[in-house]
């Protein structure tokens, strides 16, 4: 739990980056799940996954829900409060959606496990869970912009965050699949690569504007940007450039259906956005603290 006073943090961004670093992995872990089940439910509506791969990435989200589980059980969002205006009533509720979200999940893997259709119904009960945790997640940080405009800036930078870990960590895993089965068609992993490109670009261009639209920000994404150099340096090169670069290449790759070049690249891709995203968490809640 944080016991420190708003007062004594002010102006000590290391500070919140470090008290925040729990709510952050969490809303990593989270969105990772949510957005990688949303891309493979997209991707599978459109034909070419395998009953195999489905029932392997089941149980991966499933693992990486149970994470995120595990870090706000530990972590209670409401009680980062001292720090800025969360939605207290809002960041209580997130432990029950993100436990509803988790047992989706575990159903859904069990449903694909032990049925040959699809399990439809799976599907639908983890899209219901996920849709109401994004929703959870939104208006717990809402009140950290200044103005209806931020509050809207900051759900959509909480939905593009959820698509590109969603589509980089699915992108990479059926990389790998191919990898087996390297007969299988391209579409799928060209459009997940697709949604982690256009969410990467809506996300450098969106992000920025929600950090000015954040508490006391001047209103200068500039200014937001300046108040952590460093954060902001590596959140540009973790989250915006080297995966961009890397999904670019990606793409190309896998319209000559070079696979291993391909997953390679994923790999790499993730390896970037993964600790771009939490850093880009961490200057968000820095910013808002301010």
């Amino acid at each position: 739990m944080i016991t420190l006073q708003s007062t004594s943090i002010t102006g000590c961004h290391e500070c919140v980056a470090t008290l925040t670093l729990p709510l952050a992995l969490f809303l990593l872990l989270s969105e990772t799940a949510v957005g990688g089940m949303a891309t493979v439910a997209y991707l599978r509506f459109r034909g070419g996954l395998t009953q195999g791969f489905l029932k392997f990435i089941a149980v991966t989200y499933a693992l990486f829900g149970a994470l995120a589980f595990l870090v706000v059980w530990a972590g209670p969002p409401a009680s980062y409060r001292s720090l800025f205006a969360i939605n207290q009533v809002a960041a209580g509720a997130l432990v029950f959606f993100q436990g509803l979200l988790l047992a989706a999940l575990i159903v859904n893997a069990v449903l694909l496990w032990r049925r040959s259709d699809g399990a439809a119904a799976g599907w639908w009960l983890t899209l219901s869970a996920s849709s109401l945790l994004l929703l959870t997640i939104a208006a717990s940080l809402w009140p950290l912009a200044g103005s209806t405009l931020g509050g809207a800036a900051v759900a959509v930078v909480v939905l593009l965050s959820t698509a590109v870990l969603g589509a980089a960590t699915t992108g990479m895993l059926l990389g790998h699949w191919y990898l087996v089965t390297p007969a299988l068609t391209n579409r799928p992993l060209l459009r997940a690569i697709g949604i982690l490109l256009v969410g990467l670009l809506l996300q450098a261009l969106i992000f920025p504007l929600a950090l000015a639209g954040l508490g006391h920000a001047a209103g200068s994404p500039a200014k937001a940007l300046g108040l952590t150099p460093v954060l902001s340096i590596l959140w540009a090169l973790g989250s915006v450039l080297l995966p961009l670069v890397a999904a670019g290449l990606a793409f190309a790759t896998c319209r000559l259906r070079s696979f291993m070049s391909t997953t390679g690249l994923l790999y790499l891709a993730m390896i970037a956005l993964l600790p771009g995203q939490l850093l880009g968490l961490l200057l968000f809640f820095v910013v808002a603290a301010a």
